[in-house]
C-alpha cells in the first residue's frame, strides 16, 4: 500500500508513520513538505493508493492545491487531515473533491479506523463535524435525510446523480461533466454506497424518494 503524506510539519509527519503503519503489513509513505512537493510526487510516482493533505501549506493551502491533486490523480482518493474542524473547510473539501476529512485532534484508533472506511471506497466525515454541518446548513427546510444525503455526497457526486436521473451512460457525463469516465465510475460507485442501494436506477429512486432529485421525466433510461 502506498500512501503520500502532505504536512509541512515534520514531527507530525514522524508520529503519523507510526499509525499508517498498522494500516497494513506493506504500507510505503512518500512525505511532502508543501504543495509543490506532493505534485511532483504524484506525477512521478505509480500506484499511490491515497493521499493525506494537510490543510495549513507553507506555499499554498492545501484546499487550494486540492483540485490540482485530484486532476493528476483523478482515482486516487483524498484525505484531508487539518487541525481545523470549521464547517466551511470541511465543505469546502467535499466540495474540491475530497473523499475524507479527519481533525488532527482525533486519536490514532479514529484516524485508522477512517482510513479503512476510505480504503473501502467510502466517505468519512467525523459524527461531530456531521452535526456542524447541519447545523450551519443555509437550508433550515432541509428534513434530516435530504441533509444527511448532501453531506454524505460531494458537490460533484451530486452532479453525477442529476445527470444519471436523466438517464445519461457514463461515457456521457464523463463528456458533459469533462471528466475521465474512470472517474464517473469512482463517482457512482460512492453514490450508490452513500445511498445504499445496488444499481443506479435504485440510486435515483432513492435520491427522489429522499428530495434530492425531481422525479425524472418519462420516458428516461436509468
Amino acid at each position: 500500500m502506498h500512501i503520500l503524506l502532505v504536512d509541512d510539519h515534520t514531527l507530525f509527519r514522524e508520529a503519523l508513520l507510526h499509525v499508517l503503519k498498522q494500516l497494513a503489513d506493506n504500507v510505503l509513505v512518500y512525505e511532502a513538505a508543501n504543495a509543490t512537493e506532493a505534485v511532483q510526487l504524484i506525477t512521478h510516482t505509480r500506484n499511490l493508493d491515497m493521499v493525506l493533505l494537510d490543510i495549513d501549506l507553507p506555499d499554498m493551502d492545501g484546499l487550494t492545491a486540492l483540485p490540482e491533486l485530484r486532476a493528476l490523480a483523478p482515482t486516487i482518493p483524498v484525505v484531508v487531515l487539518s487541525g481545523s474542524e470549521m464547517s466551511q473547510h470541511v465543505k469546502t473539501a467535499l466540495d474540491k473533491g475530497a473523499v475524507g476529512y479527519i481533525p488532527k485532534s482525533c486519536s490514532g484508533h479514529e484516524m485508522l479506523t477512517a482510513l479503512r472506511i476510505v480504503l473501502q471506497g467510502d466517505i468519512y466525515i467525523p459524527p461531530r463535524l456531521l452535526g456542524k454541518l447541519g447545523g450551519q446548513s443555509p437550508i433550515d427546510t432541509l428534513d434530516g435525510e435530504i441533509l444527511a444525503t448532501q453531506t454524505l455526497l460531494t458537490a460533484r457526486q451530486i452532479e453525477v446523480l442529476e445527470l444519471m436521473g436523466k438517464g445519461l451512460p457514463n461515457k456521457t457525463i464523463a463528456r458533459n461533466l469533462n471528466l475521465a469516465e474512470g472517474t464517473v465510475k469512482l463517482h457512482v460507485a460512492a453514490i450508490l454506497r452513500a445511498l445504499a442501494v445496488g444499481n443506479r436506477t435504485q440510486a435515483v429512486t432513492e435520491a427522489v424518494r429522499r428530495g434530492v432529485l425531481l422525479p425524472p421525466v418519462n420516458g428516461q433510461n436509468l
